[in-house]
């Protein structure tokens, strides 16, 4: 007879735990040559219901002294239902040492009648009370219950809390139902059961920040903090973050801020029985814009024109579906029972196209499928293509026949392009695009056959993959099968990398617009010089006007260097001679527009011959993109009134080198021309990234709040063009700001927008009307609502002309006494000796304890002591 061998029990004795090693019986295994007869199915049953029992009662009798639930009140297979015990750290001293060794040999005497199918597995539940009854002599941190005389190794248990509330009662209705008419009917918001991700996570994930920084800028952009308040006032918050990568944070979160409003859109839309938990919890779940429109796809509406929506129209979706499920085959559907003399339903063949076009529309909307085909679009075989159209062939060949030329060779690179994806650069997109758009190029994606295949594979399987198709059944869902890819998918795929490719591009291209337009603000001015500037040109000649250092105007002229007559070209050399010599101009800003390297040459040939001496004259070429335009605006006639437009171009470009900043920010940054396809990129997404350049350059620069004109105070950070006006009217009404704290008095400038920027307008005491004290009349609210009158002084404070916040004003003044300086050494040499000395044997970290401030705002009171009074942050650049 076959033998049964039987494991012999481990002697080691451990405690029961919720899931115990069988490693050691396993290992047993092999020294145990005992025989046994095999038992009869019935008595090993009835044994083991035994064996069951008197385990039971024996955990139940061990585990007795901390109240647990009684074996004789166990249901009938007492191991299934009985209760887990949890390990409790109690105090070996309050254990009776006889208690424990009775127990440990029950314990022994129980694992060694239990078969191998319930060893390992017992598990036991204590009740909650017990956590109650053993009080203060339980731990926090779960330990096990130790005998002293014997060694037992107890591995820790985790602790697993057990709630009712998160089971709530039945309300009598499905909680599908709840669940969509809680979305369709309730206000949409954040953080609803089904929603996976916050916002900060998903922010930090895309942005590759930390996620206690995306926490923290997002909660700042939600107080309306700007980027430029942030990176020098916030920088514990950020982790000193630069303003490209806050602005990208930015980004990010507008993106997730739409993609919530997206979700909640269509929750209050849609009506539909598919929309069950699953799938609102799946809304809710949706990261990105490119899901929430995967999972929409289903429910969008068809347009009424399409091939699909006729069918609907004539009622053959429900036979459709039918076939689609394979609840029914094509010869079972009966469609002569659908012929009609009706347009779609004249013949069979007519019915099983229409069915055929409805089977083809679900599965080109079904999820699983936009999921799969999205992945596939990633395939690093698809290639782009583009070649020349017949229109351009044919307007080429006219073209060349009268001997004539047409714009279509700028993209005669890309006549036969045929390039992987992977390899395309963001400027040959654009190019393409803007190729195509003008009829020039024929761009088309190219889908390999093994993508191809993959996709309509992956559609069989999903859909039809069944066993005892009938051929007609089966031909007729290939043809579904490859009509859905043919005519929907792969259409889908191509437009999908197209935008993919095109949105990588355009912000690629924002990107070096911002980059190439914050070198250009930031250029160093040309500081105390005259200077002439010079609008070139041929038939209108060269426009010159003589501006002075402070940027007025001294005298403009038209000459014509460039005139066949010789005597008008020593006649402009004297005029010019005249100019510089008359206002003691040695620099000449030369624009680099129309004449510009012809008026360079003959500049140059009048300085080899020393034709300007006694003066040592230089020439600077200057970006003149955008004057033209600006010339002819209502903000330059008010600033430069009777004044011809051209003349008005020649005094812009002068004053560009001596203050680039000031007159660039004049002109709408996108007409600048410092861009890569400026013109093709989403104007708004464009403007709004060059006005954060704008403020962000202009803030960190600073102005004087005495002598700063209104177009510039308008892009400070927490300013607008209302703000910048009622500023400049205030200070027309009442003179000079003596402080910064006046900014509160101006209408319409409250708490917000005076935190945002106060650090960064300067109070200068050379332009400040006075250094005395001055008196105001304020209002002041009262408790009913009406203004009452109050006397406010104003008392100059010399930190205003630093970069320290007000908010920093104390810890500032402290150092100030550290290191025994005062205020009125602020932007004196004097002060930044004392600071570097008092640095010199400290360093800033030890400094910003002593202060109890953090070591961001240490330095940056530091810094703004060690600046000289000419300091001008575009130096570094």
């Amino acid at each position: 007879m076959p033998r049964l061998r039987e494991r012999k029990p481990k002697i080691k004795v451990e405690a029961i735990d919720d899931d115990l090693s069988n490693d050691d019986d396993e290992a047993s295994d092999d020294n145990d040559d005992t025989d046994y007869e095999p038992v009869p199915q019935k008595q090993l049953k009835r044994k083991r219901n035994i064996e069951d029992a008197l385990a039971d009662g024996e955990v139940a009798a061990t585990e007795g002294d901390i109240n647990c639930v009684p074996a004789s009140k166990r249901r009938k297979g007492g191991n299934k239902s009985a209760p887990k015990p949890r390990a409790k750290k109690i105090k070996s001293e309050q254990l009776d040492v006889n208690d424990e060794e009775n127990s440990e040999n029950s314990n022994l005497k129980a694992k060694r009648t239990l078969p191998q199918s319930k060893r390992g597995r017992k598990k036991v539940k204590v009740e909650k009370s017990i956590e109650k009854n053993v009080g203060d002599s339980v731990s926090s941190d779960l330990q096990p219950v130790v005998s002293p005389n014997e060694d037992v190794k107890i591995p820790k248990t985790e602790e697993k809390e057990e709630t009712e509330a998160s089971n709530p009662p039945s309300t009598g209705q499905s909680s599908c139902d709840a669940t969509v008419k809680t979305c369709q009917q309730q206000p949409f918001t954040r953080g609803k059961v089904g929603e996976a991700w916050k916002d900060e996570e998903v922010v930090a994930e895309a942005t590759n920040v930390d996620i206690w920084i995306a926490k923290n800028v997002i909660t700042l952009l939600d107080q309306d903090c700007s980027i430029p308040f942030i990176v020098r006032y916030r920088k514990e918050m950020t982790g000193g973050l630069q303003a490209e990568k806050l602005r990208e944070i930015q980004a990010s979160y507008d993106e997730v801020k739409l993609v919530h409003k997206k979700v909640e859109n269509i929750l209050k839309s849609v009506k539909d029985e598919r929309l069950d938990e699953n799938l609102v919890a799946s809304f809710l779940s949706a990261k990105t814009l490119e899901e929430v429109e995967l999972l929409y796809a289903p429910f969008k509406p068809g347009n009424k024109k399409t091939l699909a929506e006729r069918s609907k129209k004539l009622g053959l979706e429900p036979i459709a579906l039918q076939i689609l499920e394979m609840k029914t085959s094509l010869l079972n559907a009966k469609l002569s029972s659908f012929v009609k003399s009706q347009k779609g339903l004249e013949t069979e063949k007519e019915i099983q196209t229409g069915i055929q076009h409805i089977i083809a529309d679900v599965i080109a909307k079904d999820r699983r499928v936009l999921d799969f085909v999205r992945q596939m679009s990633q395939n690093k075989q698809i290639r782009i293509t583009s070649s020349k159209t017949a229109s351009a062939e044919k307007e080429d060949r006219q073209a060349f026949v009268v001997g004539g030329k047409t714009q279509n060779f700028k993209y005669e690179n890309y006549f036969d392009l045929n390039i992987l994806l992977s390899n395309v650069a963001p400027h040959q997109v654009m190019a393409l695009n803007r190729g195509e758009k003008q009829k020039v190029l024929k761009v088309k994606i190219q889908i390999p056959e093994g993508v191809k295949k993959t996709i309509t594979s992956f559609i069989w399987n999903t859909f039809c993959n069944r066993k005892h198709l009938d051929k007609a059944t089966y031909d007729f869902l290939q043809s579904c099968v490859s009509d859905a890819y043919d005519r929907l998918i792969e259409p889908h795929v191509c437009r999908q990398i197209r935008s993919d490719l095109s949105k990588h591009a355009e912000k690629e291209s924002i990107a070096i617009f911002c980059s190439n337009l914050k070198s250009l603000l930031l250029t160093p001015p040309v500081r105390g010089k005259t200077v002439v500037g010079v609008d070139p040109g041929f038939t209108h000649g060269c426009k010159i006007a003589a501006v002075s250092s402070k940027g007025d105007v001294l005298a403009t002229d038209v000459i014509y260097p460039h005139s066949k007559s010789r005597s008008c070209y020593a006649s402009d050399a004297e005029t010019l001679k005249s100019m510089l010599t008359t206002y003691g101009a040695e620099v000449i800003a030369i624009g680099n527009g129309t004449a510009c390297r012809e008026t360079e040459v003959w500049l140059s040939d009048l300085i080899k011959k020393n034709f300007f001496v006694p003066l040592n004259v230089k020439y600077c070429i200057i970006n003149e993109s955008g004057v033209s335009i600006y010339s002819v605006t209502k903000e330059a006639e008010l600033e430069l009134p009777d004044m011809d437009p051209n003349v008005r171009s020649a005094v812009s470009i002068a004053r560009r080198l001596q203050d680039p900043l000031l007159e660039y920010v004049k002109v709408e940054p996108k007409h600048l021309g410092v861009g890569m396809y400026q013109h093709d990129v989403p104007e708004v997404q464009l403007k709004k990234a060059l006005d954060s350049i704008v403020e962000e350059c202009v803030s960190f620069v600073g102005v004087d709040l005495n002598v700063c004109p209104e177009f510039l105070l308008r892009k400070i950070s927490g300013l607008s063009a209302t703000r910048a006006k009622q500023i400049v009217e205030w200070r027309s009404k009442n003179g000079c700001f003596i402080n910064r704290q006046q900014l509160l008095q101006v209408k319409g400038l409250g708490q917000k927008s005076f935190e945002q920027c106060a650090g960064f307008v300067k109070i200068l005491p050379e332009t400040s009307a006075s250094t005395s004290d001055q008196v105001f009349d304020a209002e002041e609210e009262k408790p009913k609502g009406k203004k009452a009158k109050k006397t406010v002084v104003f008392a100059p404070n010399l930190l205003d002309q630093t970069i320290i916040h007000p908010e920093s004003y104390s810890i500032a003044e402290k150092f100030l006494e550290e290191i025994k300086g005062s205020p009125q050494e602020i932007g004196q040499q004097s002060l930044v000796d004392k600071v570097s000395q008092y640095m010199k044997f400290k360093c800033v970290e030890n400094v910003a304890t002593q202060f109890s401030v953090s070591v961001s705002l240490m330095q940056l009171v530091i810094d703004a002591f060690k600046q000289l009074h000419d300091y001008d942050i575009r130096g570094e650049f």
